[in-house]
Order: structure tokens, then C-alpha cells, then sequence
């Protein structure tokens, strides 16, 4: 039976003993975040939800897949809920959506999913939008050429960004608004595949993982960024050892400090030794005079005004974006759970990285929420030497963020999570759903 897992604060009596419920678990002190976990039911057939997006601290929207039955294939799904995750609603989605990755909502009735057509159709990527929160949704016109869409993230004060995949390779894509047709931007760097998330600080850099193939087995994952909002990307350089990348979340910080770009400074320019001069040589005999040489006429074409041309500066990092990568150092898809947890950790956009401590639970890390620079909440699963499961790591006190984390168990894998506060979240993942809400 498909189930939710609601975080709750004490004062909210959200799994009280005496309903035989199990009492939920309370977060350890370390951290600034308040509740604990308990179990809710999902609506019949989800059965896996790839990602959530919340608007409030009780409204929200994720995505996700059906059990097929009778031969059917799986199917896409779209939930909604309006009291935090303990309960959600089936909403109604156009019958061309085979597979939903990823939403974005940006008020209570703005939203946009994005996915892949169903194995019926001609196998394309799709789009889905609403402007009255669900109550009907429909196709959005995607370019022709892209075959799928893997992440997604759009401004509350208009316009979506996405990437996608095309024959040629992958390339961003933007919209107006959440619910309306799509056009095709740049390309991202040759090899760059897979692409799981995106996350903007401004309507022009945004940062997104995904990964380069290695051989037919294996990839290393990568961080791509933007400085032009989609247009223009490069790839960041990463510490060595990353396996697949699934999440990324970035906040606007500080640019001085750790949060400033790396500076280069050039070298003096050596010294001219200046040589003495040469002893002078004596004056030759003036030849005898000759009829003066034609004087060529003065040229009239104006000088030249263009400016030099010079290369574009190479896209590092942006100074002040604080940004959080997770993912796993598992480098086959159908290993990840025999690797170990990854977090990155920057304050310049990626010039510079941290590695922060990961605990020794974690397989692999499948989504982040940060709600300010330094107080995030990650979602993964356990190893492979344990049953599947799942796990939740919340950043430790706001003075020393992930130094001392809280790690919460879950009953199933986990795969994405939305914050508003530190009291405010949704996860959800394998036919499971989890809340916080703070009391």
C-alpha cells in the first residue's frame, strides 16, 4: 500500500500513541528544524513521485508515476494537497503525458510540469500548465526536435527555464510564464547528459547538474552554468569522484569573502635593459641630385573606429550565489546505492568548492530545498548492505551549518523535497510522501 511520511511538530499531536500510530521521531536539537516524521496515505495507483513544489506552507503540487495495470503501461500523475501532504488529490492531466519529472508552481494557481510523452504517442517531450492551481491542465507547445524534459524551475516574477533532450544534444529551453509555449535557447556544452535540476538566483545565472558519459557504463557528473540566462553555458569545475548529480539549490548571498570570485593577478612585465647607444658612423657622400620622385596623393578613407576584438571572459563562478550540488560518488545507474552520498558546497557559484561531512547512511542524495544560504534540507537513500530505504539531512545550527546534521530514517527511497521555511517542507519519493510543519 502506497503511504505518506508527514513531518509534523510535537504540538501538532500529528501521530499521538494513543491511535496506535508510531510516534514520530523529533529532529535532533542540532539543527534550527522543528517536527518529526509520521506515515499518510497516498491516493491509489501512484507510485513514484519525482518532485514537489510547494507554494505555501500547506499548498502544494508533485509529480510522478502510476502502477499500469491489465498490461497497461505506468502512467504520468499530478497531486495536489492543501493541508501540508497529509492528504493528496489526484488532479486531471492530459492523457499525452506518459512520465512527469519535474513541476514548478509559482503562486497557487500557476504551475508548469514537464516530462515525456506516453509510450503511445510519438515518444516527445511534453509540457503541462495551469493558471486556476490544477483545477485543469493542458498541453503546452514544446519544439518539435526535443525528445525529453528533465528539469525545470520557474520565477515567481514570470518565466520558466528548462533543459532538455534533443538528437543532437542537450539544450535549454524557455517559456513566458508557466503556462505557455516553449522555445528553444541554447546549447549546453557537447557530452553534457542527463541533466536532474536547475536553480536560478537571478532571471540570468542558473546552474544545472547533470553528467558526461565516461564509457557505456559509467558517467562523472557536472555542474553547467549560465551568466545570460540560458543562451550562452559553461562547465564548472567540480572536485574529482562524482558519480551521478540529482540536485542543486542556490540562494543569493554575500559576494565578499568566501563568496567573492578567486582574483589572478598577472605578472610584472620584465624589465627592458635599455643598450648603449651605437658609436656614430660617419656621414656618406651625398649623391648627385635626381628629378624628385611623383608625391602619392593623401588618402581620404577614414580611419578605422572598430573597437579590438577580444574573447568573452570564461565563465567561472558568480560571485555571492551560495549553491549546494548533491549526488552520489555511484557512477552506474543500476549502482547507486553502492556509492556514498555527495555534497558540494559554494559561495561563489562554483569557482570554489567544499566538501561537507556526509553521514555514513547515505548511498546517494536525490534532491535539496535551501531556504537561505547554509540552511538546507537533503533527501537520498541508505545503502545497498541495508533494505532500501530512505533518509532525510537537515543542516545543523545556523552558525555552523552541516556540522553537526540530523539524519532522519524513512520507510522508502526518497527522491525530492521543497521548503519554504525551517519549519515549512514536503518530501516526497517512492510511493511516499513526507511534511514538516512547524507548530
Amino acid at each position: 500500500m502506497a503511504f505518506t511520511l508527514g513531518l509534523a511538530a510535537a504540538c501538532t499531536h500529528a501521530a499521538g500513541s494513543s491511535t496506535g500510530a508510531v510516534t514520530a521521531p523529533t529532529i535532533g536539537g542540532d539543527t534550527a528544524w522543528l517536527g518529526g516524521f509520521v506515515p499518510e496515505t497516498l491516493p491509489s495507483p501512484v507510485n513514484t513521485l519525482t518532485d514537489v513544489s510547494c507554494t505555501t506552507a500547506r499548498q502544494c503540487w508533485a509529480v510522478g508515476s502510476t502502477v499500469g495495470g491489465a498490461g497497461a503501461p505506468n502512467g504520468a500523475v499530478v497531486l495536489a494537497t492543501a493541508n501540508a501532504g497529509v492528504t493528496w488529490s489526484n488532479q486531471v492531466i492530459p492523457p499525452e503525458a506518459g512520465y512527469l519529472y519535474r513541476i514548478a508552481c509559482t503562486s497557487g494557481r500557476r504551475c508548469a510540469a514537464v516530462g515525456q510523452e506516453a509510450q503511445t504517442s510519438n515518444g516527445q517531450a511534453v509540457a503541462l500548465g495551469t493558471d486556476n492551481g490544477g483545477a485543469t491542465w493542458a498541453l503546452e507547445p514544446v519544439p518539435a526536435t526535443v525528445l525529453d524534459i528533465t528539469a525545470l524551475t520557474c520565477r515567481p516574477q514570470g518565466g520558466c527555464l528548462a533543459v532538455g533532450a534533443t538528437p543532437g544534444g542537450t539544450v535549454a529551453l524557455s517559456a513566458r510564464s508557466p503556462a505557455s509555449g516553449w522555445t528553444e535557447l541554447g546549447a549546453l556544452p557537447a557530452g553534457i547528459a542527463g541533466v536532474t535540476s536547475i536553480s536560478c538566483t537571478t532571471a540570468a545565472d542558473c546552474w544545472v547538474t547533470g553528467n558526461r558519459q565516461v564509457d557505456s557504463d559509467h558517467v562523472a557528473g557536472a555542474v553547467v552554468l549560465t551568466t545570460d540566462g540560458g543562451t550562452v553555458w559553461a562547465t564548472v569545475a567540480t572536485p574529482k569522484g562524482l558519480g551521478y548529480l540529482d540536485g542543486v539549490s542556490c540562494q543569493a548571498g554575500p559576494t565578499t569573502g568566501g563568496g567573492a570570485l578567486p582574483t589572478t593577478t598577472a605578472p610584472p612585465a620584465p624589465t627592458t635593459t635599455t643598450a648603449p647607444p651605437a658609436p656614430a658612423a660617419p656621414a656618406p657622400t651625398a649623391p648627385a641630385p635626381t628629378a624628385p620622385a611623383p608625391t602619392a596623393p593623401a588618402s581620404t578613407a577614414p580611419a578605422s573606429t572598430a573597437p579590438p576584438t577580444t574573447a568573452p571572459p570564461a565563465i567561472v563562478g558568480v560571485a555571492g550565489a551560495d549553491c549546494v550540488v548533491v549526488g552520489t560518488t555511484g557512477t552506474t545507474l543500476d549502482g547507486t546505492r553502492a556509492g556514498h552520498g555527495v555534497l558540494l558546497d559554494t559561495a561563489n557559484g562554483g569557482a570554489t568548492w567544499s566538501s561537507p561531512p556526509v553521514p555514513a547512511s547515505a548511498a546517494g542524495f536525490t534532491g535539496i530545498s535551501c531556504t537561505a544560504p547554509g540552511s538546507c534540507v537533503v533527501v537520498g537513500t541508505t545503502p545497498a548492505s541495508s533494505p532500501a530505504a530512505g533518509l532525510i539531512v537537515l543542516s545543523g545550527q545556523s552558525g555552523g551549518p552541516w556540522q553537526r546534521p540530523a539524519v532522519v530514517p524513512s520507510a522508502q527511497s526518497l527522491t525530492a523535497v521543497s521548503c519554504l521555511s525551517d519549519s515549512s517542507c514536503v518530501v516526497v519519493g517512492e510511493a511516499i510522501s513526507e511534511h514538516l510543519a512547524g507548530g
